[in-house]
């Protein structure tokens, strides 16, 4: 059993990692405050007051999971999939983000670069028009030339001074020196000389997380209940990172729907894969935060766990099949009888011939 399954309460760390304990702490208890007011400002919106059900209830049902070598961990079992809902955002850009470390591992040709264009009133059509020109950026014979594939994240911003849209693009990409000069002019043309070139630099360790960032600040919308329609109406159904070239081989499935890639045991890592089990559901108050490994443990009695690991284990998908067969061998040979003439003949010449038998007696 993990060390971290057997407290209730994760105990703070003392010194310099305080403040970074209480600052995962907090988080947690910030993404619940921020799913209540997002609640509320669903239900405010003209186009998307049917997102309140499924956001008020993401990540209140906890389902415990067991790995063969006894890991105990808890997952939520309803993820709602809003693009702006704080929990689902957090864990579709911690996976993601955990990919592309590891798919990046020695890459040493890595810069980052943010593409922009102006501001926009209609955020749809700001987005058009970024990838449009992002498009005719990647097919030009200057990117051509200079990077071998990328991996691009679509971010938002909202400017509620004037209630203007800033998307924006952040690129990681592999490939030879590119000059921020003439990067920025092969921007500017692909753009139609309305874009700009935040800046570039090397990746480093932190990149990643810049890169695959929330696609957006909730908290800049939940004020405005029009905005948040807006985003969500532009957002939906777009895939908003995109691999090319040398990164085509990462996994992006939790990019749409993160509910994916559940089941995965948080002590032995995702190159170590192991059979796991999904056991009951489980009340919050069995529930503890492993900061640590950034996922719920859970506190239960031996009794009910070993159960329930029993009845698990008791599961044999074969019996069901045997007992489908055998059912529908049976209403098989019910339709069968049904079909067969002479069976139908004989039962009735026996009708007439009692009834015959019995005027007869009746008569006498």
């Amino acid at each position: 059993m993990n060390k971290s399954t057997d407290q209730n309460y994760p105990i703070p760390p003392e010194g310099l990692l305080a403040q970074e304990f209480l600052g995962k702490e907090f988080r947690l208890l910030d993404r619940y405050e921020l799913q209540k007011t997002l609640v509320d400002a669903l239900s405010q919106t003209e186009h998307h007051t049917h997102l309140v059900p499924k956001v008020a209830a993401c990540h209140k049902s906890f389902r415990h999971w067991r790995c063969e070598k006894n890991h105990d961990w808890a997952e939520a079992e309803n993820s709602c999939s809003v693009r702006v809902c704080p929990h689902c955002s957090h864990r579709r850009s911690k996976i993601i983000a955990e990919r592309t470390q590891s798919f990046i591992v020695g890459k040493d040709r890595l810069r980052y670069v943010v593409l922009a264009e102006r501001n926009s009133k209609d955020l749809q059509e700001g987005i058009a028009s970024l990838w449009a020109s992002w498009t005719r950026l990647r097919r030009s014979v200057r990117w051509k030339r200079k990077v071998a594939g990328c991996i691009v994240a679509l971010e938002v911003t909202y400017n509620r001074d004037d209630s203007t849209w800033h998307p924006h693009l952040n690129v990681l990409m592999e490939g030879e020196y590119f000059p921020f000069e003439e990067l920025n002019q092969a921007w500017i043309e692909a753009t139609n000389h309305i874009g700009q070139t935040s800046f570039i630099r090397a990746a480093d360790e932190n990149t990643v997380h810049e890169l695959i960032k929330y696609v957006t600040k909730v908290t800049d919308l939940l004020d405005d209940t029009a905005a948040l329609d807006e985003f969500l109406t532009a957002s939906h159904g777009r895939r908003l990172i995109r691999t090319y070239g040398t990164f085509r081989g990462l996994s992006l499935v939790d990019e749409e729907d993160p509910r994916e890639g559940r089941g995965k045991c948080p002590d032995c890592g995702p190159n170590h894969p192991v059979s796991v089990v999904q056991l009951g559901y489980v009340h919050a108050r069995q529930l503890s935060f492993d900061f640590e490994k950034g996922v719920f443990r859970v506190a239960r009695s031996p009794g009910s766990s070993a159960r329930e690991m029993r009845d698990a284990l008791m599961f044999v998908p074969g019996w069901i099949d045997l007992c489908s067969s055998v059912e529908r061998h049976r209403i098989m040979r019910m339709h069968d009888a049904k079909r067969d003439r002479t069976w139908g003949n004989q039962l009735r010449q026996s009708v007439k011939e009692f009834a015959a038998t019995s005027r007869i007696n009746s008569g006498n």
